[in-house]
Parts: structure tokens; C-alpha cells; sequence
């Protein structure tokens, strides 16, 4: 007779491997998240707000664009009131994610599906949808996705707790902010296959860069907006693609279901 692999928490060995394969495809994505919490915790400390709340925000509104919009804006003496807005207005692009990612989540249970909703970000929701097909079978694609969302929302907390308690240690002349866009392009090209993929993130790059001195983030949601729109009329086209037919290092094997 086999034996069974061991579980370990009560987690089986299946499930560890496709966490695993979860943060191996967010782990070039990391260090910007460290260096961004960083910027973040740096600004909480100087705008004199409260360690604890800070170190809370990171693990609750986990949306590091939008809560340095809101410290910037109180620390400017701002209503509460606009900088809410200005959070709001930076987040809209999390509609269009949720849309995206609802067939993904469908066959979720209700649990996995909040929990790891709170978790998305930028960075994970757009490795999610780069890598869901390869993992058709509900279970291992929760874990997968896990990996790729939990340790990464972990790395930016603890970014956050480093730069509370050592302050600004990064100059300003680094231009933190650009990590965002840099980080969210670094996930988003590689899985450009056609002309409208092309044509949109061309679009929203350009007019990202242009209006940049737009307040409150515009710029972000005009760049998004206008790649959308582009993309949407610009004929299907398929750009060649050297790896089709490949089986990256992260796809899951054909192998039966060890654990639930």
C-alpha cells in the first residue's frame, strides 16, 4: 500500500507547491513593494501620524497609492472629505479588476473569494489573469493565487513597519512614486499577444506621462480610460509569440489532486 504525503498545518503537499508556483511568478515584484512601503511608513512618520494606524492601514486598505494620496492630503490640511475622494478617485481602476477577475473567482468558495479579494493589488490581480488558464481546476488555482497575493501584501506591510520605524532613509531625488507604474508595466507586457494589447498599454502609457502633473492621480484613471477605448477599436491582430505551446517552470502538472 502508498502512503499519503504528509500534511503540514493542514495543508498538503499539492497545496504548498502551488502557493509556491503563486510566489515565484510575484517575486520579481517585491523589492518595489518593500521600497514603496518604505516611502509609505517614512511619510506616516513625518506627517506625525499615530505607528499603529499606519502599520493598520497597510494590512487593511492595502492600496499603497491612494493611502499616501490620503496622508498627503491631510498632512496639506485637506477635509477629510477630498482626501476620501482622492483615494476613491486613485482606486477606481479596482472596477475594472473586479470584472476581470470574477470569472477567475467564480467556483471559489464564498471565504477564499473575500479574502482573497482584500489581498489583490495591482500587481497580483494582473499575474492572476496572466496565469488562471493554466490552472483550470478551482482548488490549485486558489492556491496558486494565494502565493501570489498573501506574501506579497506581507512584503508591503513590513516595508511599511521598516520605514515607520526608520524614517526617510530614501532620498527624494529617487522618485518612489514611478514604482507603481514601473511595477504594474513589468507584470502587464509580458502577456501582450496582440495589436490591441499593444495599441491600449501604448495609449495609457502616454497619456499617463503626459498628464502627470494632473492632481489627485487623474492621470492613472485618464491612462486607463484611454487604453481601453483605444484598444477597443483597433482590429485583433496576433503578435507571434516564441513560447506558445511551452510549459513555464510555474504551470501546474496533470497530476491528480493530492489534498483539498
Amino acid at each position: 500500500m502508498t502512503s499519503r504525503p504528509r500534511a503540514f498545518l493542514r495543508i498538503g503537499p499539492q497545496q504548498w507547491s502551488d502557493t509556491w508556483a503563486g510566489i515565484r511568478a510575484v517575486a520579481p515584484l517585491m523589492p518595489g513593494a518593500v521600497l514603496f512601503g518604505l516611502a509609505f511608513g517614512a511619510l506616516i512618520r513625518v506627517a506625525g501620524i499615530n505607528a499603529w494606524v499606519g502599520n493598520y492601514a497597510s494590512v487593511t486598505v492595502v492600496a499603497g497609492a491612494s493611502q499616501i494620496a490620503i496622508v498627503e492630503q491631510l498632512r496639506a490640511g485637506a477635509p477629510a472629505a477630498i482626501a476620501v475622494l482622492t483615494a476613491l478617485v486613485i482606486n477606481a481602476r479596482m472596477a475594472l479588476y473586479s470584472a476581470a477577475l470574477a470569472p477567475v473567482f467564480a467556483a471559489f468558495p464564498r471565504r477564499w473569494r473575500l479574502g482573497l479579494a482584500h489581498l489583490m493589488t495591482d500587481q497580483s490581480a494582473v499575474v492572476t489573469l496572466q496565469h488562471a488558464e493554466r490552472w483550470p481546476d478551482p482548488v490549485r488555482r486558489r492556491w496558486f493565487i494565494w502565493g501570489a497575493s498573501g506574501p506579497f501584501v506581507a512584503v508591503w506591510a513590513m516595508g511599511t513597519a521598516a520605514g515607520i520605524a526608520l524614517g526617510p532613509v530614501i532620498p527624494d531625488s529617487w522618485q518612489i512614486g514611478f514604482i507603481v507604474p514601473l511595477m504594474f508595466l513589468a507584470v502587464l507586457v509580458p502577456g501582450l499577444r496582440d495589436s490591441p494589447a499593444l495599441v491600449a498599454v501604448a495609449v495609457s502609457v502616454g497619456v499617463v506621462v503626459l498628464g502627470r502633473e494632473l492632481p489627485y492621480g487623474l492621470n492613472v484613471l485618464g491612462g486607463a480610460l484611454a487604453g481601453i477605448a483605444a484598444g477597443a477599436m483597433v482590429p485583433r491582430r496576433a503578435v507571434p509569440d516564441d513560447a506558445a505551446g511551452g510549459r513555464s517552470p510555474g504551470d501546474p502538472d496533470a497530476g491528480p489532486e493530492v489534498a483539498s
